[in-house]
Formats: C-alpha cells, sequence, structure tokens
C-alpha cells in the first residue's frame, strides 16, 4: 500500500482540490497540516513553501493540476482526467486554476479592511489554529497579516483589478453555470472528473465552517443538483479542516 500524504492549510482551495481528488479515488492519506509559522519544518524537504504538496512513497510534487495526472498514472482506477476528454478537461481546468480559485482571494487583495472582512479572517485563522495552534496576537492580526501574505500579493498582479469584485463574482458565477451545463458534471460529462472536484470544496467550504449563514450556491437549483451529485463521491466533510470546527452539514442545505 502506497504511503500517502498531503501537507498543506484546509482554508486553501488548493489543498482541497487535491484532498478531494484522493477522497474520490479512495486513496487512504494522510493530511498533514502546515503551520504557517513553521512552513519550513513541515515541507522544508520540497525547499520551498507553497502547498499543497503531495507525497507518495517519497516522492513529491506541488501543483494541485498535477496532482490529478500524476494520480491517474499511480491510481489509474476512477480517472480524475479521462483520456477521451482530457482536451476539454484541461481548458475548463485553466478557467478553475487561473479565474475561479485566483477570484477567492480578492476581498484580501482590494477590499476594504472592515469588521465583515476581520471576522471572516478571525474565522480562518481559528480553522487553521485548530490544526497547528497559533498564538492569540497571531490570531488578531491575522486580517492584516492575509493581506499582506506574499502569496496574495504575488496573484494581484495576474488579476484585471479594474473589473470591480461584484461584476467579477457575477461573471464567473455565469460562467461556472455555463460549464456545468446540462450535466450531470462539469463539461457535460456523466462522470465526475477533477472539474467537479476542484470547485465543488470551494462552494460549500463557507457554509460548513461558519464563514457564511447560507449556501448561496444552493439557492439556483442547477447548482443545488449538480453539488448533490458530487457530494455523493466524497465524504461528509471533504474539506480536511477539522470535524470540531464544522457548523453546519451541508446535507442541511441540499435537502
Amino acid at each position: 500500500m502506497a504511503n500517502v500524504k498531503l501537507y498543506g492549510y484546509a482554508t486553501s482551495p488548493y489543498v482541497r482540490k487535491t484532498g478531494c481528488f484522493l477522497y474520490y479515488k479512495g486513496i487512504d492519506f494522510t493530511h498533514v497540516p502546515v503551520n504557517p509559522l513553521k512552513v519550513k519544518a513541515t515541507i522544508g524537504h520540497t525547499n520551498g513553501t507553497q502547498v499543497p504538496v503531495l507525497e507518495i512513497d517519497g516522492e513529491w510534487r506541488r501543483e494541485s493540476t498535477d496532482h490529478a495526472h500524476w494520480l491517474d498514472e499511480l491510481f489509474p482506477e476512477k480517472p480524475l482526467c479521462p483520456s477521451e476528454h482530457r482536451q476539454k478537461i484541461e481548458n475548463i481546468d485553466r478557467w478553475i486554476s487561473n479565474q475561479y480559485l485566483t477570484s477567492l482571494f480578492r476581498p484580501a487583495i482590494d477590499g476594504s479592511l472592515d469588521l465583515q472582512f476581520a471576522r471572516r479572517a478571525w474565522r480562518l485563522a481559528a480553522i487553521v489554529n485548530a490544526d497547528t495552534p497559533l498564538p492569540l496576537p497571531v490570531r488578531l492580526i491575522w486580517p492584516l497579516g492575509l493581506r499582506r501574505a506574499r502569496f496574495i500579493q504575488d496573484m494581484a498582479r495576474h488579476m484585471d483589478l479594474s473589473e470591480s469584485i461584484e461584476d467579477m463574482r457575477e461573471r464567473l458565477f455565469l460562467e461556472l453555470v455555463e460549464h456545468i451545463g446540462h450535466g450531470p458534471f462539469m463539461g457535460g460529462l456523466d462522470q465526475p472528473t477533477m472539474l467537479d472536484f476542484a470547485a465543488f470544496p470551494q462552494l460549500v467550504f463557507g457554509y460548513m465552517f461558519g464563514l457564511e449563514e447560507e449556501l448561496r450556491a444552493a439557492k439556483y437549483p442547477l447548482l443545488k443538483e449538480w453539488l448533490a451529485r458530487v457530494a455523493v463521491h466524497l465524504p461528509k466533510n471533504p474539506t480536511l479542516a477539522a470535524d470540531k470546527m464544522q457548523v453546519h452539514a451541508l446535507s442541511e442545505a441540499l435537502n
């Protein structure tokens, strides 16, 4: 049996993405939480600080999209990127990776440092703290630290910041709906792929862990039905965040 480890923060959409790949394939793995204050102590063997890091029998790789292809090579059952649909999947995955997932960090780039933003940031700090305890002062300044993080600043350089957050969210919502189409899964495919498991955990994480009071995606029948179809292939908590931090069960919003 392979020794599989996934290093990263449960608050990272890219880590959640790889986690769902592993869950879908039914691969036993260990999630190794990374302490943001002691990154090198945890993943120093990679000579970097980027997460997620997927390690299989001593070999490791960083990029979440590469993880899908690597897992298909080593564990071909239940492919994440079936060869007959590879071009379509790769095209949509570029949209997910370069636009949809990066958009989740937009409030930290140019949103106002108001109480609403601070509360979300403190909640994220609490979720990280549940796995890797953080000093209270660090948790208190988390909103400011999040905004100044190097990876946030790097993302900003590749975004069209002239587009308002509201316009960006509306555009991406319409594009997500278009990519799901008539389903049953993203790209109009009959089986779930890496696309579904890249987008799904991001839509449900905020609701499940107290960043949002309602699952907004469930208000739209097409998205609600798609979420329900994908959820069947994953555990009740597919996010990697500690169960004790969970506020809502996904089933509450999907039933």
